[in-house]
């Protein structure tokens, strides 16, 4: 029995979904509300839990929904981490990914309908849909899939903005809203290209399983050095990027916020590009694999860090 639950919890990615629905929560507690100053949120705690549990439960789905449709590759190439089949019944797996969908847009809409924003409940069906189709068909061309996930999973930084109803209809002034956007901005790119890059990462890993299966992926189709290449020139244009935020950060005197940006973000992407850039066996890039996800943690880590740095600097 404890068996099968730890497969399902593997099955569903449990800690990817954990870090999802942790962004949604803590970029509203600790970036929006704090700049509503002196005006009530659309959305209280429980409502932001509710949406974040919605983008969770969603997640699931696509996440079953892609084991469902790897089921033969990966019981050939990958047998001992396979879950379907072994932990749960193949012919079960499709009322999982129904339930999770079901239960995540009831959650949507429940909330969307309360904040009167229903027409943001398009933005989880779109997703569902989205997740399904990358799943059964986009995620066999180059590039293409590896985009539409990392996309979504920047959209969680924008949808706590898009819900928040204040910040487009209360007079705030200037500097507020130029806050907030900014922020979702930044949190946006740095989601995107670290999903992005690890989406490349694991397509190499999976390389002898996607070339046998007529998969058109990036190392399958430049072979995996380039794609080492790709993915490494990607994190240093993100490397930039945080740079120049740090730039900011010194400049404009948040030492705390700069040494924590310095060494907990951009360091562990420093160290891990020239790995990441030689790197051609699928050992290789697990690796790479696992330092990528350490620094979507560290990233997460800053919205309620940089909020304590705030409130101690008042």
């Amino acid at each position: 029995m404890w068996e099968k639950i730890k497969g399902f919890f593997r099955l569903i990615r449990w800690f990817n979904l954990l870090i999802a629905g942790l962004c949604f929560i803590f970029f509203h507690q600790f970036i929006i509300r704090p700049a509503l100053v002196n005006v009530e949120p659309t959305l209280n705690l429980y409502e932001v839990i509710a949406l974040a549990l919605a983008v969770m439960s969603i997640m699931a789905a696509g996440n079953i929904l892609n084991d469902y449709y790897d089921y033969p590759q990966d019981n050939q190439f990958k047998p001992k981490r396979v879950v379907i089949g072994k932990y749960i019944s193949y012919n079960v797996v499709p009322y999982w990914v129904v339930a999770f969908n079901l239960l995540g847009l009831a959650l949507a809409a429940w909330i969307s309908y309360t904040s009167n924003n229903l027409k943001l409940l398009n933005i989880f069906f779109l997703a569902a849909l989205l997740l399904w189709q990358y799943s059964a068909v986009l995620k066999r061309y180059f590039l293409v899939g590896n985009i539409v996930v990392a996309f979504l999973c920047g959209v969680v930084f924008i949808l706590p903005v898009l819900y928040e109803k204040k910040l487009f209809t209360a007079e705030l002034p200037p500097r507020v809203t130029y806050y907030v956007f900014a922020q979702m901005k930044g949190y946006f790119v740095f989601a995107f290209f670290i999903t992005l890059i690890r989406e490349i990462v694991k397509d190499a890993e999976d390389y002898e399983a996607d070339k046998e299966y007529g998969m058109r992926t990036l190392p399958v189709v430049i072979g995996m050095r380039k794609a080492a290449l790709v993915a490494g020139s990607l994190q240093l244009m993100l490397m930039i990027a945080i740079l120049f935020v740090l730039y900011i950060y010194w400049k404009t005197g948040l030492k705390n916020h700069f040494w924590y940006a310095a060494l907990f973000v951009f360091f562990p992407l420093l160290v891990n590009v020239i790995p990441l850039m030689v790197a051609h066996r699928g050992k290789d890039f697990a690796v790479q694999s696992v330092m990528l996800k350490l620094s979507m943690v560290f990233g997460l880590a800053s919205l309620p860090l940089f909020y304590v740095f705030n409130r101690f600097s008042l």
